[in-house]
């Protein structure tokens, strides 16, 4: 998708003349289009996930007062299963189009978000998982995170330094930043798990995943 310097200015909340001289000095990646400065939203997006600067989506950003049990978040819906694609940018946008997101959430930014991300660093974790995720507020007026579970259709390389190509994502949204390290905590605990990552493997049903994370978390909240 491309952007005008207008847009760009609104992405990143600086003035408008600090994008045109930032991109007159290759500060900045852009396009120029017959004299007319353009840029690709995926490469400004990376530009600023691999400086840190802030973006900005118009929406604000809320502390979530508390999390849901672990289990809880692992209802069956959230499991998906033979997804299709041959590379992450595949399978993710096949994931996208099954995740249960409210309509006013922007797919195209969640995808360019994540893709984006993923070419910083991998998000490939070992054992075949891998867990893109966002603490972006890109997902509006939803009062918990986001959790999809994804069994892909064939394993994909996405650079794990253990080198097992990928057969499970964890697509996690969440709002802010305690919220976000809680929930990458709790999934943490559970990936350090043999019997989780054997059960994962063998692609069992949502509920032997579910009771078997009731049982390893009884009060509801997995051990940090």
């Amino acid at each position: 998708m491309e952007l005008n310097s207008s847009e760009v200015a609104g992405l990143l909340g600086i003035p408008e003349h600090d994008v045109r001289e930032w991109a007159h000095a290759g500060r900045l990646p852009h396009l120029d289009a017959q004299g007319r400065l353009r840029f690709n939203r995926q490469a400004i997006l990376e530009w600023a996930l691999g400086r840190g600067h802030p973006l900005n989506f118009g929406v604000e950003e809320r502390e979530p007062v508390g999390l849901p049990p672990i289990a809880e978040l692992f209802a069956p819906e959230c499991f998906h299963y033979d997804v299709p694609g041959r590379t992450f940018s595949e399978v993710l946008r096949a994931a996208l189009d099954v995740f249960a997101l409210p309509p006013e959430a922007d797919k195209e930014l969640i995808y360019d978000l994540l893709i984006s991300r993923e070419k910083l660093m991998t998000t490939a974790i070992g054992d075949g998982l891998a867990i893109p995720h966002l603490r972006v507020p890109v997902v509006v007026n939803v009062p918990r995170p986001a959790l999809g579970i994804f069994f892909t259709r064939e394993r994909i390389d996405m650079g794990a330094l253990d080198h097992k190509p990928v057969h499970t994502l964890f697509l996690l949204l969440s709002l802010a930043p305690r919220q976000h390290l809680e929930l990458l905590a709790r999934l943490a605990f559970l990936f350090r798990q043999p019997e989780f990552v054997a059960l994962l493997g063998e692609r069992e049903k949502p509920e032997a995943i579910v009771e078997w994370i009731q049982h390893a978390a009884p009060n509801g909240r997995a051990p940090k």
